[in-house]
This record gives structure tokens, C-alpha cells and sequence, in this order.
């Protein structure tokens, strides 16, 4: 009922718009015979001028709505003297180098996402070792099993993409190794066998030797790689 009602009024005021014209012509009809029979009797009231003015359109005002982003929550895994910091937007979680690599790895997968470990058997400069392998960073731990307590070690070796990975001290692989060098105490190790340059960021409390550490090397001044913990001194 009410759908044919608005049709009606629809419909009765398209056809009064198109019958202005006409009434127009039926107007200017009538004020003629008027003149025309006040001129034959000679005098009389000229008829009035009858003007049909269409209601001007009403304009149409559009609203735009602008969709408001979400910030992202910030990701960040920060390679300490004794383990390591993730922070995710639920918080931040610690694991400790001498902890097993279970915890690391759960932390790490939360913010890198999901890989399948690879196994790697005894070589010459290896042990029996398992490797999580998530591009930016690698986490490895001797044997299979994640849930021991053993050492695990990590190793950086391209730029962050998502998340960033940096040191304590802010090294992240790609950066200018003299901006960075700059932030390091002047006491630390470092050495340059002309390819590779690279210090022993600060040493892992719990490590075999005084040596044992962070890592950070750099090639044609550019940040190439960050292991931790390493021995500075190891020849593999």
C-alpha cells in the first residue's frame, strides 16, 4: 500500500512537470482573446500575465565515511648478554641462553611465525644440531631435543623485515657498522682481518670464557651478521 502510494506520488508530480508547457500555451491562448476583445470594444483591462516558475532542484549532500586504520603493535626481538627479549602486543617474554630452547622458540614463533626445524648431523665444526630457520634469524641447539637444558645460540644474517632484531646496543643487520661501532665501548674486543670487521658486543654471563658472547661483524662497512653466544675467538 504504501509502495503504491509513493508511486502515485511519483507519478502525479512527473506529470505535472509535463504539463507546464501546455499550460503555458493554454495561458498565453486566453491573455490573447482577451486583447483581441478589448480591442473591439474599445477599451478595457488588459489581462493579467500568469508566470509558472519550476521549484528549483534541492541539492543532495553526500557524506564520505573515512575507515580508521588500526596502528600497528610494534614486534621486536632484542639479542641480550644473557638471552633474549621478544616483545609481541600481549607483552614481552625473556629466555635465557642456558635454559633449553624450548621457551625461545615458542616466543620466537609468535612473532616470526611457524617453520619446520631442520636436523643437521655431526660435521667438523659441529655437533648432532637442530635449526629454526625463520630467514632474518636462526635459532640452533645441540641434538633434537628442544626441551633439554642446553645452550641454544642465534644468528642473524639478513635484515629484518616485520620484526625487528637488533643487539643491546642497537646493532641490526644492513646498518652502518661506524654508527654503530660509535656505541661500543672502547674496551670491547674487536678486529679486522681485512673482509670481515667485528667486536665482541659485551660478554654472556655463564659462558665457557671471557670471550663468549655477542658478535656483531660487518663487511665493506655494512652489518653482514650477529651470533649470540659465540666464542670471539673460534676459528670455525
Amino acid at each position: 500500500m504504501g509502495s503504491s502510494t509513493a508511486g502515485g506520488r511519483f507519478h502525479a508530480i512527473l506529470n505535472s512537470v509535463t504539463r507546464l508547457p501546455r499550460l503555458a500555451v493554454i495561458a498565453t491562448a486566453a491573455a490573447l482573446s482577451a486583447v483581441l476583445l478589448a480591442g473591439c470594444s474599445g477599451g478595457g483591462t488588459p489581462a493579467a500575465t500568469v508566470t509558472v516558475t519550476a521549484p528549483a532542484p534541492t541539492a543532495t549532500a553526500t557524506v564520505t565515511s573515512t575507515p580508521t586504520e588500526d596502528p600497528v603493535a610494534a614486534k621486536a626481538i632484542t639479542l641480550n648478554a644473557d638471552g633474549i627479549s621478544v616483545t609481541a602486543p600481549e607483552g614481552t617474554i625473556l629466555a635465557g641462553y642456558f635454559d633449553g630452547a624450548q621457551p625461545a622458540i615458542d616466543a620466537l614463533t609468535a612473532v616470526l611465525g611457524t617453520v619446520q626445524p631442520t636436523f643437521l648431523a655431526a660435521g667438523k665444526c659441529n655437533a648432532d644440531q637442530t635449526t629454526y630457520d625463520w630467514g632474518s634469524l636462526q635459532l640452533t641447539y645441540l641434538g633434537s631435543d628442544a626441551s633439554a637444558d642446553k645452550t641454544f645460540t642465534l644468528y642473524a644474517k639478513t635484515a629484518p623485515t616485520s620484526v625487528d632484531v637488533t643487539t643491546a646496543l642497537g646493532a641490526s643487520v644492513g646498518d652502518t657498522w661506524s654508527t654503530y661501532i660509535a656505541k661500543v665501548p672502547s674496551s670491547q674486543p674487536t678486529r679486522d682481518d681485512g673482509t670481515y670487521t667485528s667486536v665482541l658486543e659485551s660478554v654472556t654471563p655463564g659462558g665457557e670464557s671471557s670471550t663468549e658472547g655477542t658478535v656483531v661483524t660487518a663487511t665493506n662497512g655494512v652489518i653482514t651478521a650477529i651470533s649470540v653466544p659465540q666464542d670471539f675467538n673460534a676459528d670455525c
